[in-house]
């Protein structure tokens, strides 16, 4: 837990503290999550067909308390504030997303918006501000947390003619680990494959979902990166989409995700050296901060 509310994106990583001179003077306000629907009416009838329900984000409300010692002082706990809300870093980068930290230490992600000030006392060197941050989905996150798992050739490898060399052997091999995810409700993986992986690339996350690539990852120098996340749902190499590579009977992004509970992590592949792995990262999510 960290006590205090912060903020953090590429190139600012700030908590507003009251000796720091920009505090939240009151809890923050956290909206209803929007909600979308398929519903509708019934034709020359009364009454409401029920569709599909749809969930967004929200929008936090923080009223910042700024303090100095002197009138320059002030103006620049201005500064910094309307700076840090600006984000300036993310705010032309599609996707690219800004994390509000509560004081538990747990995480929403979006965008600081809306930021104007409220009141201001230049003869106590005080100003209030109001701010809002929406967020991507109705969760807040916890810190990340990883588990990893190594691919190695199985014992039946041999030979393949004609000999080259220098000699290596190849056999297709699976590899497990367990992992834990804990939390209020489902939260949403970042799984990466790293090589050399020849042939058969692949891994699944027993009873929740799986994926298998045509591809060959020569090194481990470039990992394909499969992101569930509702706000990045990607599969990516090098920072290019390699979604055509993916086999059609992989599962779909939108339905990989993880609800609290014990896990297996399987990577499937063949290789003959290195060390091919794969990579699980999530955060544990929360219903509140």
């Amino acid at each position: 837990m960290t006590g205090y509310w912060g903020l953090r994106y590429s190139g600012t990583d700030v908590q507003f503290t009251d000796d720091s001179g920009i505090y939240l003077r009151e809890y923050p306000t956290i909206g209803d999550y929007d909600i979308t629907n398929d519903d509708t009416g019934i034709p020359r009838d009364d009454g409401t067909q029920f569709g599909e329900d749809f969930h967004g984000g929200r929008t936090v409300g923080l009223t910042f308390g700024l303090s100095g010692s002197t009138l320059a002082d002030l103006a620049q706990r201005q500064a910094d504030i309307v700076r840090y809300w600006g984000g300036d870093s993310i705010r032309r980068s599609p996707g690219a997303m800004a994390e509000l930290v509560s004081e538990g230490g747990r995480s929403a992600f979006g965008r600081p918006r809306k930021i104007a000030p409220s009141d201001a006392s230049p003869e106590a060197l005080l100003m209030t501000y109001e701010a809002d941050f929406v967020t991507a989905d109705k969760l807040w996150y916890g810190d990340e947390h990883s588990s990893q798992v190594s691919l190695v050739p199985g014992d039946s490898g041999g030979f393949a003619f004609p000999l080259e060399f220098p000699l290596t052997t190849s056999d297709r091999a699976d590899a497990t680990v367990s992992f834990t995810v804990a939390g209020d409700v489902a939260t949403w993986p970042i799984v990466e494959l790293y090589g050399p992986v020849t042939t058969g690339l692949g891994f699944e996350v027993l009873g929740q979902f799986a994926f298998a690539f045509d591809l060959q990852l020569v090194d481990d120098s470039a990992p394909v990166v499969i992101d569930t996340r509702p706000w990045v749902r990607s599969i990516t190499q090098a920072g290019a989409s390699v979604a055509g590579h993916v086999r059609s009977t992989s599962s779909r992004l939108m339905d990989a995700s993880l609800p609290p509970g014990i896990y297996t992590l399987v990577m499937r592949g063949a290789s003959a050296l290195g060390n091919p792995r794969a990579v699980i990262r999530w955060r544990d999510a929360h219903t509140g901060p």
